[in-house]
């Protein structure tokens, strides 16, 4: 047994001897390199650099050597300042100075318009929003008129005070038309037949120079004079009609009824609608009469009403002023 014990002690010491001897050759062969791996890496040497280009050096010498000549630019036969800016704005590939009143950049205003007089005192600023497409619906200074209606009216797009009149606002949106039709039937013994077909059907028979109306209690006309003529009926040809002068009560005015010719003594009313900074309509204004605009108390009378326009004057002490305004249909 002992023995037995004393073989597996020396194989494990040889074991060991040799795993030992293994150790130390390793280490040194590693102990042989160390040196080399601490070794820096040598720098390239300045002597290896590619050589400098010689022409380009030279070219630059010359460009800074090079002295330059600087000549103001020449404005409308003005030589303009070089410590001044020069607003260049470059459009659909062509350049627009806007400093030269052409070409335009947002025809119709001009450029001066939107980049401001400077030669005001004080110095008109430059309108916001220029270099905008829609610079001309846009509204610089709020008052309810675009830029491009400003310029049509020669005002101010800087100054809410400066403003086209409020009229232009105002657009006819349609006339509506209160027919009243008469028609001369004939005549005889001095008393000539009257009928009105609209709005109901009435029929009269009056001698000269007296009144009479067609709904109870109501006189609104009286005939003046009569006489015949000779008319040309679409059918008949040519014939002889009563031509009766008759007057308007109503109206103080006189007009003709001719026999077997239809006359429309039509009142018209008209739907105007007011566009200043939002969409207001102004109903029922007949011929005649007078409306307010909205919000601003301001009276006008409608002195004529067309199919396409109005024309109104401003009021003046209860009766209309010698001024007129054309309102046409929108």
């Amino acid at each position: 047994m002992q023995n037995s014990q004393g073989s597996y002690e020396k194989i494990i010491l040889t074991i060991s001897a040799v795993l030992a001897i293994g150790v130390a050759v390793y280490l040194v062969f590693e102990s042989q390199g160390f040196e080399e791996s601490l070794a820096l890496a040598q720098a390239s040497s300045k002597n290896d650099l590619n050589a400098p280009d010689k022409d380009a050096v030279a070219k630059a010498t010359e460009t800074i050597k090079k002295k330059y000549s600087w000549v103001s630019p020449v404005k409308q036969g003005k030589a303009v300042p070089l410590n001044k800016s020069v607003l260049l704005v470059m459009k659909s590939g062509q350049l627009f100075d806007l400093l030269l009143p052409e070409p335009k950049l947002r025809e119709p205003m001009t450029n001066i318009f939107l980049t401001g007089d400077l030669t005001k005192n004080p110095p008109e600023s430059q309108l916001p929003d220029i270099f905008s497409p829609n610079v001309g619906d846009l509204d610089a200074d709020d008052d309810g008129f675009s830029n491009l209606e400003e310029f049509n009216a020669k005002t101010d797009p800087r100054d809410a005070t400066s403003m086209p009149p409020l009229t232009n606002k105002l657009v006819l949106r349609k006339r509506i038309s209160h027919d009243y039709i008469l028609i001369l039937k004939g005549g005889s013994d001095g008393t000539f037949q009257i009928q009105r077909l609209v709005p109901t059907k009435g029929n009269v028979f009056k001698p000269l120079n007296e009144e009479f109306g067609f709904d109870k209690g109501a006189n609104r006309f009286k005939l003046l004079a009569a006489q015949k003529q000779i008319i040309q009926h679409p059918t008949l040809g040519p014939m002889d009609a009563f031509v009766v002068k008759v007057l308007d009560l109503s109206t103080n005015k006189e007009f003709e009824l001719i026999q077997g010719k239809e006359t429309n003594l039509a009142e018209y009313e008209a739907e105007l609608e007011f566009l200043w900074k939002k969409r207001q309509t102004i109903p029922g204004v007949r011929e005649g009469k007078t409306f307010q605009l909205p919000g601003l108390g301001v009276t006008y009378h409608i002195l004529k009403l067309e199919e396409t326009k109005a024309v109104i004057a401003p009021d003046k002490g209860g009766k209309p002023s010698p001024q007129t305004i054309e309102i046409k249909q929108g």
